[in-house]
């Protein structure tokens, strides 16, 4: 995390600079409702880092990555939040986006089950139920998962329901797991008094580019500087929430006021700890390596049955990063 925090140390502040940039209003769709991967935001429209780069920021919460890249295609959100695979995903069918920065260099995907639902690898999911929300990115990337590990779809009884549902619906014993992040339900269940096993996607053959920041190929073409200082205020949030994690959960309850403080915090600092990798250690923030985009190419091919023409450097455009600063 150190190496992590110098190499962002060196991101261009826009502080002086975008006071004189008008206010452009933007906006960005998380990929969930409000959990500890977004409290950087909220911190980074609080401390005015977006009003410097000359944004006006407005936060959407989501239901799910495939909803989020759906909105930015389309243009009602200018920027988003997505598993990488769903961004892919919908490039093949013509959506019309890229992403621009790779938050997490591990993957945060996994199967979260109760302790004694006798789950404790891939294999042993055959016969369970598992919560699960349509849409999202877990949802769309299991089915690798399930391939990776010779089990037939038929044998592993998905059940739906709305996110929040998900660890209610374990605790009280309606189903075995969820499908759910490792910094996200697998907190939330913890909580709650019970500790959870997981099964990390990663672990088992389907490890990929996971939590990433989207825009459209419009705003790229037509909107660059707007783009670039997105990209570095947001890096300063980013920022501002490795050092200070009280403060960036404190900035997200402000904005949705009712939400479990204790929880929030933990799931924030779970997810801090996804975000350096042996892949970008020393990297700017946001910089995802091609050897692990190549692997979700190819896992997405193999599982999911992607077919496409469009090279893999053309799902991803790290150039909005600012240079490390050594």
């Amino acid at each position: 995390m150190k190496s992590l925090l110098a190499a962002v140390a060196g991101v261009l502040a826009l502080a002086s600079a975008g006071a004189a940039v008008a206010q452009e209003k933007v906006s960005l769709r998380l990929n969930w409702i409000l959990i500890g991967q977004h409290p950087a935001y909220y911190l980074g429209a609080e401390r005015g880092f977006y009003k410097q780069a000359g944004i006006d920021l407005t936060i959407n919460e989501g239901r799910g990555s495939g909803v989020a890249v759906q909105l930015v295609a389309n243009g009602e959100d200018q920027f988003g939040l997505a598993d990488a695979g769903t961004v892919v995903a919908a490039r093949a069918k013509g959506a019309p986006v890229s992403v621009i920065m790779s938050l997490f260099g591990v993957s945060n995907l996994g199967v979260i089950a109760r302790p004694d639902a006798g789950i404790t690898d891939a294999r042993s999911l055959i016969g369970k139920k598992i919560a699960v929300t349509p849409g999202d990115a877990l949802t769309q990337v299991f089915p690798a998962l399930l391939k990776a590990n010779n089990i037939d779809r038929d044998k592993v009884e998905l059940v739906f329901m709305d996110a929040a549902a998900k660890p209610i619906s374990v605790l009280d014993g309606k189903t075995h797991a969820l499908l759910g992040g490792i910094d996200d339900q697998a907190v939330t269940l913890e909580g709650k008094g019970m500790k959870p096993a997981i099964v990390r996607f990663a672990d088992y053959g389907a490890n990929s580019q996971s939590v990433s920041l989207l825009t459209s190929l419009d705003m790229i073409k037509n909107r660059p500087d707007t783009v670039r200082r997105f990209v570095a205020a947001t890096t300063r949030s980013w920022q501002a929430a490795m050092k200070e994690p009280e403060a960036a959960v404190d900035a997200a309850m402000k904005a949705k006021p009712g939400m479990d403080r204790a929880n929030l915090l933990a799931q924030l600092k779970a997810s801090l700890t996804l975000i350096e990798s042996a892949e970008n250690k020393g990297k700017p923030f946001g910089w995802g390596s091609d050897a692990l985009w190549e692997q979700t190419m190819d896992l997405m091919k193999t599982y999911r049955e992607l077919k496409t023409d469009v090279p893999t450097k053309a799902h991803y455009d790290y150039s909005f990063l600012a240079p490390l600063t050594q």
